[in-house]
């Protein structure tokens, strides 16, 4: 190999032009996108606890839906996550679960019951909060 730079010189060069065009298009982003995630209509509490109670109960060797849910955040964004929920089951102990509800209104949460800790965690995911008129 004669030039042993030219060889270094066109993998920069295409190393520069990748990193120009990956720019160009972050700076781009999908304006509809952008504009959805901006409108978010707000997650009401009840609606959350709505969800909630649709959920069975996650505890190894218990049954059944879940009876009550209250449903908490001290964020003032649209989703207001992360939240705090207590739910009840048929059988006690309540359980405690911190969950995230997505931009698609899905959730996904993981605790643990009140008093008698479980290994691992708790997880509860549902689909879709009701969005508030």
């Amino acid at each position: 190999m004669r030039r042993p730079w030219t060889l270094v010189a066109l993998v920069l060069a295409v190393g520069i032009a990748g990193s120009i065009v990956a720019l160009g298009s972050r700076e781009a982003s999908n304006p509809a996108f952008v504009s959805a995630q901006q409108n978010l209509s707000p997650v009401a509490p009840a609606a959350l606890e709505r969800l909630i109670v649709t959920t069975s109960d996650p505890r190894p060797g218990y049954s059944g839906h879940a009876q009550h849910a209250v449903c908490t955040t001290a964020i003032r964004s649209a989703l207001g996550n992360p939240w705090s929920c207590l739910v009840s089951y048929p059988r006690p102990p309540r359980v405690r679960y911190r969950v995230t509800v997505h931009s698609d209104r899905s959730i996904e949460g993981s605790g643990q019951p009140e008093g008698v800790p479980v290994r691992g965690a708790l997880v509860v995911r549902g689909c879709c909060v009701a969005q508030t008129p």
